[in-house]
């Protein structure tokens, strides 16, 4: 998404996103402890499962948030891709090597870090045809003095709710993006499978689109995933957070917007992509039993994990879903939560 700065995101919808958290109490992540509900008695098959709701957050990579947890495949792997070359560095040992290192919560304010960039080219400068050395390098001429954040890694201290769900739930630590490259292109992904590469139906789009994105709006024309699920009969609703609608869309991580077929305001399409409300609408359905079938979860830019906002934020959004899921022992039972 695009890269804000932390003046920029106190302009930019972070009244609303504060005014979200208020309404909720600041509801606890409970400093990393997890209550987990029930097992069901039964071995669990893919045949229960009744809801699949989905959670997609912000710009956090798996080395970011978990290569320190044991037994994963993270640090403990000692593969190269974790000694980037580092021309800047000429002082410290191992000189033009710049080595994965710990953003301390406790002593310093690396909670609130800037945004290094993600866009397509960086990216793929980075993977360097499958080389993985190219971390640093390729920021550097972006912004040197932000490119060294690209190595920097929390731990259970500094995000203690992510951990014990990690803990209690499976990790997936060979998981990775659908496209190297920014959010537009990945939800695109999470909401239709394909960038539309071949550029057939309107596509592909490359880059998360700031400037003039409603310019866009009803380019896209092939087909998305709630559109397969409508016509098999299966209920679906996007839950979105009311900010991500302002300042001409900027904030949107609601890509269906691209699409042609969730232009008609009187659409089931566009009702159920644009209507639903979260969290409000997502816990109201939740609480009385009437959560769809299948749920995305769009929440605020300061809720997303979106750098700089601190990742207890996104912490404390993901415990008012995993416990409004699970205050429901029989819904639970058949409910999958994805959290990416």
């Amino acid at each position: 998404m695009h890269n804000f700065t932390r003046r920029e995101l106190l302009k930019l919808g972070v009244g609303t996103a504060v005014a979200e958290l208020a309404s909720l109490g600041l509801h606890g992540c409970s400093g990393g402890s997890v209550t987990f509900p029930p097992v069901p008695g039964a071995c669990s098959k893919l045949t229960d499962i009744e809801h699949v709701v989905i959670l997609i957050q912000e710009n956090r990579s798996f080395d970011h948030y978990f290569g320190s947890y044991r037994g994963v495949r993270g640090f403990s792997d000692q593969s190269l891709a974790f000694h980037q070359p580092d021309p800047a560095n000429t002082t410290i040992s191992p000189v033009g090597t710049l080595l994965p290192f710990h953003l301390d919560t406790s002593t310093t304010n690396a909670a609130c870090t800037h945004d290094i960039t993600h866009d397509w080219v960086p990216q793929h400068q980075s993977w360097h045809n499958g080389a993985m050395d190219g971390f640093v390098s390729s920021r550097l001429p972006i912004n040197s003095n932000d490119a060294v954040l690209s190595m920097g890694y929390y731990t259970r201290a500094d995000i203690p709710y992510y951990y014990a769900l990690a803990d209690g739930f499976t990790i997936c630590d060979n998981f990775f993006c659908s496209v190297m490259g920014p959010t537009d292109p990945n939800r695109l992904y999470t909401m239709a499978a394909s960038l539309d590469p071949d550029g057939k139906n309107g596509g592909p789009i490359l880059q998360t689109i700031v400037a003039n994105r409603t310019a866009l709006y009803g380019r896209l024309t092939y087909t998305t995933m709630p559109e397969q699920l409508q016509t098999r009969g299966i209920s679906w609703k996007v839950y979105s957070s009311p900010d991500e609608t302002v300042l001409g869309g900027i904030l949107s991580d609601n890509v269906l917007s691209y699409f042609k077929n969730f232009q008609d305001p009187t659409s089931v399409l566009y009702q159920n992509a644009f209507g639903p409300q979260f969290p409000v609408d997502f816990l109201a359905d939740v609480a009385s039993g009437n959560l769809p079938q299948v749920s995305w979860l769009v929440g605020s830019i300061l809720t997303s994990d979106h750098p700089p906002s601190p990742s207890i934020f996104g912490e404390n959004i993901l415990s008012l879903i995993f416990d409004a899921l699970a205050a429901n022992p029989a819904q639970w039972a058949k409910t999958l939560l994805l959290v990416t």
